[in-house]
């Protein structure tokens, strides 16, 4: 941590620019500047300056359109130009928190030649404050910082995490409610997460649940199980394409698995259910969640591990990607805890990603909203502090999201994958056993000898 400089004064540097798409952050830093010697313009895109701060972090845009916004003003800079992306770790409200910093981490893998900062404010006061940390700020070197009333910080989650070492007290007949977690890992934590705690187990996902049909024989290979359908394709109630085999191929195929996972949840001694839902439609997740509760109960335990990719290089993330991404992960936990009632939740587990803290070549969307939810667990924290609430920033896995090419590529990078037990073993072990006051941490192939 550094403390503020207070004596910062711009007589002799060059005049510095300011987007004005947050106008009254805009001229309260442009009135800083100036009355520390110095001269600012504000602009509505870079324009030639050495250094230009950016507003659009700061705006009242949804979160998707925000960042693609940020996004957006850094591509338009001139070759040289410094930019400084302005957002919040933490505001009043949930949709005022940003994820820049994620973006930026991305983007400096993607294009080196950027020269991109940026600056995130956890300050409590007012914009006249605001503006006079930011305008301090302007000396630190190229980075990743938070400006804090009581000093700057750069960053970096879970660099030291000791293994849990206690046992927490679990609530009788907990209740939980997990987002994807019908397959792939996050099923896996659900079913271990099951065999500690006992409870009810809510599961929502966007997969259909389709029946097996009677007369088509069980497998569990894509390729075989498109043969089969292909075989059967006389069948007045078969699919008959190529294209629609393999849809409905793909269909029973999830439902196998989200059946295969109810029944490993109740085999470790508690209750199960699937829901179909679209955590990023906010009535129609509204309306499922209120019957939901009606029927089970207050929800004490919430694991958010819904997530998709929607990956492109930085010139080619439209709008549409940002918000195919930013849905279930922003917009869908934002409805969930509007929705439920944070005082009767015991425990908060939220899937992030290693490359919000590292970055990732062509994630910038995605690395950006599992950078809000970063800051979103450490808000949460310090609201609900009888909550135990944990982001695990994961390594790859091995299935997951990761397919023979990611896998080969994290491989050249020297990045070992996370094994489906170990995952599920290291998720419990942190979400229900570890200290309080670590609520962001790294999970990497390390952890396996933990």
């Amino acid at each position: 941590m550094a403390s503020y400089d207070q004596t910062v004064s711009f007589d002799e540097s060059d005049a510095i620019e300011i987007t004005n798409a947050a106008p009254a952050f805009a001229e309260a830093i442009k009135q800083e500047i100036e009355s520390r010697g110095g001269e600012a313009n504000i602009v509505s895109k870079p324009q030639s300056a050495g250094t230009c701060l950016l507003t659009e972090g700061l705006t009242e845009e949804r979160q998707a359109k925000r960042h693609h916004d940020v996004l957006k003003a850094i591509l338009s800079a001139h070759e040289g130009v410094h930019v400084v992306a302005l957002d919040r770790t933490s505001a009043r409200s949930l949709s005022a928190i940003g994820g820049v910093s994620g973006l930026c981490r991305s983007l400096r893998i993607e294009r080196p030649e950027i020269r991109v900062s940026a600056s995130s404010l956890k300050i409590s006061g007012n914009i006249q404050d605001e503006a006079s940390r930011i305008a301090m700020s302007l000396i630190l070197s190229e980075g990743t910082y938070t400006l804090s009333n009581d000093g700057i910080y750069q960053d970096v989650p879970g660099e030291i995490v000791l293994a849990p070492s206690t046992a927490s007290v679990v609530p009788e007949s907990p209740v939980w409610l997990i987002t994807g977690g019908g397959r792939g890992v996050t099923a896996d934590c659900a079913i271990e997460l099951a065999k500690r705690t006992g409870g009810s187990f809510i599961l929502l996902g966007r997969s259909d649940l389709v029946a097996w049909p009677a007369w088509l024989e069980r497998e569990t290979d894509l390729k075989a199980l498109r043969g089969a359908l292909a075989k059967n394709s006389g069948r007045a109630d078969a699919p008959k394409t190529p294209v629609e085999i393999d849809r409905f191929a793909r269909i029973l195929l999830a439902g196998a698995e989200i059946v295969s996972t109810l029944k490993a949840i109740e085999s470790g001694g508690a209750k199960a259910r699937y829901v179909q839902a679209d955590i990023g439609d906010q009535a129609s997740l509204r309306t499922t969640l209120s019957r939901l509760i009606n029927e089970e109960g207050p929800v004490t335990g919430l694991v958010h591990g819904a997530g998709v990719l929607s990956d492109g290089f930085a010139e080619a993330l439209g709008l549409e990607n940002f918000e195919k991404v930013f849905s279930p992960k922003v917009t869908g936990l934002e409805t969930i805890l509007s929705c439920i009632k944070p005082s009767a939740l015991r425990y908060i587990g939220l899937f992030s990603s290693a490359s919000a803290v590292f970055g990732n070549e062509g994630q910038s969307n995605y690395a950006a909203a599992n950078e809000w939810l970063n800051n979103v667990a450490v808000h949460l924290a310090g609201k609900i502090p009888d909550t135990q609430v944990k982001a695990f920033c994961w390594g790859p896995w091995q299935g997951g999201m990761v397919d023979e090419s990611l896998a080969r590529m994290f491989t050249e990078r020297g990045i070992g994958l996370i094994s489906k037990q170990e995952g599920a073993r290291i998720f419990a072990d942190q979400l229900l056993n570890s200290s309080h006051d670590q609520v962001r941490f790294v999970v990497g192939d390390e952890w396996g000898s933990a």
